[in-house]
């Protein structure tokens, strides 16, 4: 001890607290208090579990003293932040060990560990404060939680810290969830974030992305990129071998790499390959005016090249109908010196088709051959459908034996519209022999291939077509849902052939598949209209009483009210 000149004591350099009270002093409960704790942490070189024993009582310090010491600290802009982290984290994990107001496993709330996770970041201290937030993740946002309740409080945290805060946290959440193989909590914090004007970075997207890649959810994915690109942070090399890595396992890579090189004439890089999967996925999903947005970023920005970005352009407002932006689009296509390519004429092709000017479409396909372009199997498709559609059966005959001629094999989806516009046409026996003509080529119908057979077979009457079109379902291991077993009763029923549909009703029930109130409809209706109300009423008290949320239409019921008076009229009266 010293004394000065005014006799007060004054401790020597060697002590540790240079000039402060002694530890002994901090230990009231008066002391003890967040202000005091604060600033003991931030201006304590390295802060120990004992120095903290030392200076403040065990039992002192609640959840509400944890969170108001750590906003302190967070709202220090001019402390250094490495040590003050530090000592901060050291706190944390103090207070959980030695206050009895603190229970474990969920030591500290929420906030808490909000806070220090940005003081943590603030000082580059990475690693730490990665897995205090994996920690927080885990104790805090259990499944029956929305992830957004975690992201208002770490959000909220980041706020808080006023002046001193860092961005670097936000960005770190966003990892934490990848690495935690939570994609769409990662997605949602990437959105969270881009709606409060903190943009994600690249890696956090990144990350986001490999996330959902490696857990299979393709679709999340999606979106991530997609979030990404209209927030204008464009991709890098890792994200251009996730994207295609999604892709890949998705079995559309060939599919998408192929509709580039037909519109661009030849193979393109990697990365143009991505974004036009990109593009097609939201063109599908009809937002045209999110993709012209996008379309005209990535053509500033040089990610695609110019042919095949209006292309695109032209593609999107065909999908939707609009034929006349389309046929500006190309004109402007045109104009700005890019070569028409087969994918264009196919894509109007397809609306000429869809708004009924198959002549027009004829015309394109003749300007198409003439120009050096060859068509490709979805344009003769599109003609074809168009031309079935109008009940131009042999137009679309011919153009169907051209296709096969010049080696193309439609996909089902296409094949499927044409066997319905046939059968709807009344040529089923026609969409019969088409479809084993595809099928000789080697494509594998599905059950829509199917229900347009029995749905024409139905409309010509012709029940031993149905039966054999369900007999062949079986044959290939087709599901026989509920939605089969409709379509086939339904078609019976129109036939007017009530003891089949009554058999097919029979061997759903066999199947365990549960009636509908529709297929019950339609029997009912179906011997009304035979004038057989006796069995009609046995279908209703069949359908009442073996579930009693099944209940017949209005109408129905009211056909077989009408079916069962006339009946009780037409008996004699008792003598």
């Amino acid at each position: 001890m010293a004394l000065n000149a005014g006799g007060r004591v004054v401790a020597r350099r060697g002590g540790c607290l240079l000039g402060r009270p002694p530890a002994s002093a901090l230990s009231t409960a008066a002391a003890a208090s967040p202000q005091h704790i604060s600033h003991y942490l931030a201006h304590q070189p390295r802060a120990t579990w004992e120095a903290l024993s030392a200076a403040f009582p065990a039992g002192s310090v609640s959840h509400g003293h944890v969170d108001a010491v750590l906003l302190s600290l967070a709202r220090r802009p001019h402390a250094p932040p490495d040590p003050v982290a530090k000592n901060a984290l050291t706190f944390f994990h103090w207070s959980a060990a030695t206050s009895p107001s603190l229970p474990p496993p969920s030591s500290h709330s929420l906030r808490s560990y909000c806070l220090l996770v940005h003081l943590l970041s603030r000082a580059a201290l990475f690693r730490d404060a990665s897995v205090l937030l994996e920690s927080a993740i885990s104790k805090h946002s259990p499944e029956s939680s929305p992830a957004s309740c975690f992201l208002d409080t770490f959000f909220a945290a980041y706020e808080d810290s006023g002046t001193a805060a860092t961005t670097r946290g936000l960005h770190l959440l966003v990892h934490a969830y990848a690495r935690l193989r939570l994609p769409k909590e990662a997605l949602e914090a990437c959105g969270y974030l881009a709606r409060r004007g903190v943009l994600p970075s690249l890696s956090a997207f990144n990350a986001a992305l490999q996330a959902a890649q490696r857990a299979g959810a393709f679709g999340v994915a999606w979106e991530v990129f997609e979030l990404m690109t209209l927030k204008r942070v464009y991709a890098n090399q890792s994200t251009v071998e996730l994207v295609i890595g999604v892709l890949s396992r998705e079995g559309k890579l060939a599919k998408t790499a192929a509709l580039v090189e037909r519109i661009h004439g030849k193979k393109c890089a990697a990365g143009t390959v991505a974004h036009v999967a990109l593009t097609m996925r939201m063109i599908e999903e009809e937002r045209v005016d999110q993709v012209i947005l996008v379309l005209k970023r990535m053509l500033q920005r040089n990610i695609l090249l110019d042919d095949i970005t209006y292309s695109l352009m032209v593609h999107a407002y065909c999908h939707i109908g609009d034929l006349k932006s389309a046929l500006e689009q190309r004109d402007d296509m045109v104009r700005r010196g890019c070569r028409l390519n087969a994918f264009v004429y196919t894509c109007i092709i397809r609306a000429q088709c869809r708004s009924g000017t198959v002549d027009k479409a004829m015309q394109l396909l003749q300007e198409t051959v003439s120009m050096g372009l060859k068509p490709y199997d979805a344009t003769y498709s599109h003609l074809i459908v168009g031309c079935f559609r109008q009940g131009m059966v042999e137009e679309g005959l011919a153009y169907f034996n051209n296709m096969l001629q010049e080696g193309f094999v439609p996909d089902v989806a296409n094949c499927n519209e044409m066997l319905e516009g046939l059968c709807n046409a009344g040529e089923v026996r026609k969409a019969n022999d088409l479809l084993t003509k595809v099928m000789d080529k080697g494509l594998v119908p599905d059950q829509d291939t199917y229900h347009s057979l029995v749905n024409g077979y139905g409309k010509a009457g012709d029940t031993q077509g149905i039966v054999k079109i369900y007999h062949e379902m079986e044959h290939r291991g087709l599901d026989h849902g509920v939605e089969v077993f409709t379509t086939l009763i339904r078609s019976l029923c129109r036939c007017g052939n009530l003891k089949e549909a009554e058999k097919f009703f029979a061997a759903m029930k066999k199947k365990t598949v549960s009636p509908t109130s529709d297929l019950y409809d339609m029997l009912i209706s179906g011997y009304c209209e035979k004038g057989n109300g006796k069995r009609a009423l046995w279908f209703y008290d069949n359908m009442v009483t073996e579930n009693e949320k099944l209940v017949p239409s209005a109408e129905t019921f009211m056909m077989l009210v009408g079916r069962v008076i006339k009946a009780k009229n037409a008996c004699p009266p008792d003598s």
